[in-house]
């Protein structure tokens, strides 16, 4: 799945959306992992909890690099990223630095990743732990369905934990470039 640089300014929170390289590596892997705490703190198994750590997202973020997009502010920080399957329409991750949110960062990475999957697939899907209702809401304001329960099987680098989740979806435009 090609992955272009999508330049996106907004206003005077102004950020730009890119490919994410291998240099962003170092900034990737501890902004998702604050953010996948956030959101999961509390709300997943225990076993998953321990198997995610450090370095699990630095694990992920190295293998996932090709298929994650960066939000960067004007000085390069980044501010945040959105990871998507490169197989089956998912997306992956969708991460917000805490002070950036509000500020439509994670507005464009969820556009961002519907646009680079509708080249190849017909719907993209997400995964919501039920307790995250911030991000639930989220999902539901930019017209994702909620398609009931699922256990989703997280990945960790020794195998998979059965995840209750709330399996979100959105019909995409194909796009034939």
């Amino acid at each position: 799945m090609p992955h272009t640089q999508l330049p996106r300014e907004t206003g005077s929170s102004g950020f730009l959306l890119r490919a994410a390289t291998p240099a962003d590596l170092p900034a990737v892997a501890p902004l998702w992992e604050t953010a996948w705490l956030d959101g999961h703190r509390d709300r997943v198994p225990d076993e998953l909890m321990a198997l995610r750590d450090s370095d699990h997202f630095a694990h992920y973020a190295a293998r996932w690099v090709s298929v994650t997009t960066v939000a960067t502010e004007n000085a390069g920080n980044l501010i945040g990223l959105v990871i998507v399957g490169p197989d089956d329409g998912e997306v992956v991750q969708l991460a917000v630095e805490r002070d950036a949110r509000g500020r439509g960062v994670g507005t464009a990475l969820l556009q961002a990743a519907e646009t680079r999957l509708s080249s190849a697939h017909r719907e993209a899907w997400l995964a919501v732990v039920p307790g995250n209702t911030k991000a639930r809401r989220f999902y539901e304001l930019h017209g994702w369905h909620d398609t009931g329960r699922i256990v989703h099987h997280a990945p960790t680098r020794t195998g998979t934990v059965a995840v209750p989740v709330h399996r979100y979806v959105k019909p995409l435009s194909i796009s034939y470039s």
